[in-house]
């Protein structure tokens, strides 16, 4: 009889949600979703690569400093770094300088910075002793900017998309392209997010907010055919590629990685 209580017990607790979490590798994730909004080009989909830069370290680079010429594709800086994932550094210039401050451990890709761009995403604390986080996203309206960037061997300034009171912090505008970001969660991991379906940035970041992600900031990184997002991990390949733009790309036709000079790799096994 006890026996089959417990089984009419457990017959009747709901099921318990599979994780939306495929692990890739030590530290890294890779999770996809359906977007609550629906965009009126695409599938609304929203695929997020999570990092614990603990145990998978994060770099900026740059083809200038690495001496690649013409600079490569994000599944090219994969090939060429063993990669397990690869986004955009930020929006470039046209000679492939940051638009951002950014510094690249150690070395200054653009040592200005932007009085507009209200996030820094900062990596490679140099007073490892002084408990600095791994990794951080700064707010200039919540964090001393100026005293913490110099602590810092790797510094990237971009728009701010979710302010440091969790507030979405784009205005609503009429243009809509497809969208790399990256976010930062509770527990301190970084968010990789990409959405090859066009949306209006507010809308966008209304969507990543509903998400089960916990994302606490977030800031932009590129749009429309330029935004991508490569994952190389053993045994899985995935490649997601922007294309509609405003204005510029208005289609949903581009297949084609862009040429990146700038970005965010996700470091593989030492060999």
């Amino acid at each position: 009889m006890c026996r089959l209580l417990a089984l009419l017990v457990c017959l009747s607790l709901p099921a318990l949600a599979a994780s939306p979490w495929e692990p890739l590798a030590p530290g890294l994730e890779l999770a996809e979703f359906d977007a609550h909004l629906k965009s009126p080009v695409g599938d609304s989909r929203v695929t997020v690569v999570r990092v614990d830069v603990s145990l998978r370290p994060v770099r900026l680079l740059s083809a200038a400093v690495e001496g690649h010429a013409p600079a490569p594709t994000a599944e090219q800086w994969a090939a060429l770094h063993g990669l397990l994932a690869v986004t955009n550094a930020g929006m470039f210039h046209p000679g492939g300088g940051p638009v951002g401050q950014a510094r690249s451990e150690g070395r200054e890709l653009n040592p200005t910075r932007r009085k507009d761009y209200r996030t820094f995403l900062v990596l490679h604390p140099r007073d490892k002793d002084k408990g600095l986080p791994p990794v951080a996203l700064l707010d200039g309206d919540c964090d001393d900017v100026a005293a913490l960037l110099p602590r810092y061997a790797t510094v990237l300034q971009s728009i701010r998309m979710v302010d440091c009171k969790g507030r979405n912090t784009w205005k609503p505008q009429p243009r809509q392209w497809s969208t790399a970001a990256l976010g930062i969660d509770g527990e301190g991991r970084l968010l990789l997010v990409h959405a090859r379906s066009p949306y209006r940035t507010h809308d966008f970041i209304q969507v990543v907010r509903r998400l089960p992600l916990g994302v606490s900031r977030m800031m932009y990184l590129e749009g429309g055919p330029e935004a991508s997002l490569h994952v190389a991990a053993p045994g899985r390949t995935v490649r997601r590629v922007g294309s509609y733009e405003t204005g510029f790309n208005e289609n949903d036709f581009n297949t084609d990685y862009w040429a990146l000079p700038n970005v965010l790799g996700v470091l593989g096994p030492t060999p």
